[in-house]
């Protein structure tokens, strides 16, 4: 299920990097932060593979509260919740010397409305497999 979603967030950040040279993709894979692992260099598929699982535990911890809440057929619960954590994790910004600046609103725009398209995304593929 969230392998999709995840391939499309991540072409739109690297997309976006590219054309604008603000590093959201950056943003996106960084694990800067983390206790020991964030001080080692890593290759690009660990740091993909590590934001998939993040991602995946993510999305069907969402659909777990969403259908407690009755809610998990409504795509705005999805694209809500999914650009809040996208606004929550902005922050992270600051943990790291390669990814924009905190206040950097084009960056700002860009990684929320890439949490709005995952968000959607995901919704969309729950209602079809809810009709399916």
């Amino acid at each position: 299920m969230e392998l999709y979603p995840d391939l499309l967030l991540v072409c739109f950040f690297y997309l976006c990097q590219l054309i604008t040279n603000k590093p959201v993709y950056t943003l996106l894979m960084n694990i800067d932060y983390f206790p020991i692992i964030g001080k080692w260099q890593h290759p690009p598929l660990f740091e993909f593979s590590y934001h998939i699982i993040v991602s995946i535990v993510l999305v069907y911890t969402l659909i777990f509260f969403l259908r407690l809440w009755d809610l998990e057929r409504k795509l705005w619960a999805y694209v809500s919740i999914s650009g809040l954590i996208g606004l929550l994790i902005y922050p992270t910004t600051l943990l790291s010397n390669r990814t924009p600046e905190l206040y950097d609103g084009y960056s700002i725009i860009i990684w929320l409305i890439g949490h709005l398209i995952y968000g959607s995304s995901i919704g969309l593929l729950q209602q079809y497999w809810n009709k399916t």
